[in-house]
């Protein structure tokens, strides 16, 4: 099969995020012990951070090594005959269907929350996850190339109200 579009991720680069992350709270935490003018309200708060700061940093840590040891792949693929998507964090985002079924791809944006939602011929509704750095454009264009019936959004970028 000729694919027409591929893009694939390892789970090593979002562990190596997480330990970005955790860089970057403990800063915070730091700066806020550090410039946190002296009050009851910030004595309050830092025996808060106390606490919360070592638990989230653990969890973040723990997330990191599972994601370092796993190594799994997120993959997107798009042939002359299917559109793939596999996600290892989420099973709800991994599917694999023909592509002539399906017959309108949408992207709206509520007040906190936008989705990209695929639409087939059946009637079903698939989302199609947003978590990893794919060029949606590039998607769409061998998406179009695939089967030009697809409706697609005018802009990979913008979403629109609903």
């Amino acid at each position: 099969m000729n694919e027409l579009y591929r893009y694939e991720s390892r789970q090593r680069r979002t562990s190596m995020i997480l330990l970005l992350n955790m860089v970057v709270l403990l800063a915070m935490y730091l700066a806020a012990r550090s410039f946190l003018p002296a009050s009851e309200e910030s004595e309050q708060l830092i025996f808060w951070l106390n606490i919360v700061t070592p638990l989230v940093e653990v969890c973040l840590l723990l997330a990191a090594i599972y994601l370092w040891v796993k190594n799994e792949t997120f993959r997107m693929v798009v042939t002359e005959d299917t559109f793939e998507v596999f996600d290892p964090l989420s099973r709800t985002f991994t599917f694999s269907i023909p592509v002539n079924q399906i017959v309108e791809i949408t992207q709206t944006q509520q007040a906190k929350h936008s989705s990209i939602i695929m639409q087939t011929n059946s009637g079903e509704s698939i989302q199609i996850t947003q978590n990893y750095h794919y060029n949606r454009t590039k998607l769409y264009a061998a998406l179009a190339k695939a089967n030009p019936a697809i409706r697609l959004p005018k802009s990979a970028w913008r979403f629109r109200r609903s």
